[in-house]
């Protein structure tokens, strides 16, 4: 019996960050957050947040979440949802000209670029892991790893605009 093929997360991102709708309708400056697992009907998605990014002496500032895409797991090229959240009710409260926080928090001090970088490639081998287990209908059994590695990544400052995005998923994995 051949192994079901299971899709690379990260690369699924990577693909959809090279494609067209990427290209042609998010903005250019904007760059991808930490992303959600999510079943919309009987598929299973993965919704990429956006956010823009700039620079403030040795710090990188942080702005609001902006928009997010949801494709299927698997299919980069088919869009099942675009948010633009400035003109979502709920979201009206967020001055997107303004930063909300600075990267590296609180919980990264002192760590390297390399490090970070493994830290991050660490993750995202955890949520293949996740997806793996949800498609082959097994229990996720990282799931306290995968949490405390992405409550140390998550951007506390950036973390109630998740909880907005996907309260369900980024509570369970970061419950800050």
């Amino acid at each position: 019996m051949q192994e079901m093929q299971i899709p690379s997360v990260y690369q699924l991102i990577r693909s959809f960050n090279r494609g067209e709708f990427r290209r042609k309708s998010i903005p250019q400056e904007l760059v991808s957050g930490w992303p959600a697992i999510r079943r919309l009907g009987k598929t299973l998605c993965v919704t990429i947040p956006y956010y823009a990014r700039g620079r403030a002496g040795d710090k990188t500032i942080l702005y609001p979440l902006y928009c997010s895409a949801t494709v299927p797991l698997g299919n980069p090229d088919m869009l099942l949802d675009y948010t633009v959240y400035p003109h979502q009710q709920g979201w009206q409260d967020l001055d997107w000209s303004k930063p909300v926080g600075s990267f590296p928090h609180e919980a990264l001090a002192g760590i390297g670029r390399k490090e970070y970088q493994a830290l991050c490639a660490c993750l995202y081998d955890y949520y293949d892991e996740m997806v793996r287990a949800i498609l082959q209908g097994k229990p996720f059994t990282a799931r306290e790893e995968m949490g405390a590695l992405f409550c140390r990544l998550m951007e506390p400052d950036q973390y109630p605009q998740y909880l907005r995005i996907d309260q369900r998923f980024y509570r369970f994995f970061c419950p800050i």
